[in-house]
């Protein structure tokens, strides 16, 4: 009887192929999140959404360039959305709008900055072009937002990308140098580059909402002005 019951036990017990295929299996389920996790680590930071612009509280002065915009965005590969929160900010969506620093259009893209546009970021480099032209202007702009995008985008900021949104409007608004700092945890030291890349941050975050108090509280502090002159120049 002691031999049958040891017989029925060392018959139930794990045997080395059973051990075998565990560890197999084991083995490939490591792989696959290896594979998971380098397809992950591949992503484009702020993939274009095919619904182009979609926040609803934008101005019509904006949502008047929906088309351009959105045809430009995926172009660049880059959410249509935070193209129209930068024309929001920097013309309200006045093509005619020239700044003190001479920064023209749409996207306030300055001359000297064009010309490096034209020239490195560009999917199609060009030597003639005219900052007037909305669809070039939203290009230029676009352009550039990708190639801070390109630079300061990081896969482990999905899937929100807040922080990249942040970084290159302070780059774009500050400059290169501006995003690096705040990327490095240095921060930032422009008032006006810190309340315009909060702005953008916020506007980002609300563009799903029905309502973005962010866009509210920019108007208040002088947006509705940029907008007053759209509207007059769109008519």
């Amino acid at each position: 009887m002691r031999i049958v019951r040891f017989q029925a036990i060392r018959n139930n017990l794990p045997r080395v192929w059973d051990f075998g295929m565990a560890a197999v299996g084991a083995f490939l389920v490591l792989i696959g999140v290896g594979v998971a996790n380098v397809i992950y680590n591949t992503q484009v930071p702020l993939p274009y959404q095919d619904a182009g612009v979609t926040a609803t509280w934008l101005p019509p002065t904006v949502t008047h360039w929906r088309p351009e915009i959105n045809q430009i965005a995926k172009k660049y590969n880059i959410d249509a959305n935070i193209v129209a929160i930068i024309i929001t900010m920097e013309s309200g969506g006045d093509p005619k709008a020239v700044s003190e620093d001479n920064a023209q259009g749409l996207m306030q893209v300055t001359p000297l900055t064009a010309g490096d546009i034209a020239k490195k970021f560009l999917k199609q480099p060009v030597t003639n072009y005219s900052l007037s032209d909305p669809a070039t202007n939203i290009e230029f702009g676009t352009a550039y937002l990708a190639y801070l995008r390109d630079i300061f985008g990081e896969p482990q900021q999905s899937p929100s990308w807040n922080y990249t949104v942040e970084l290159i409007a302070a780059g774009y608004n500050g400059g290169p140098g501006a995003a690096d700092s705040l990327y490095k945890g240095r921060g930032l030291t422009d008032t006006q580059t810190v309340v315009y890349s909060r702005d953008a941050f916020n506007m980002w975050r609300e563009r799903h909402a029905i309502d973005s108090p962010t866009f509210d509280r920019w108007k208040e502090r002088g947006g509705q002005t940029l907008l007053n002159s759209a509207a007059q120049n769109q008519q």
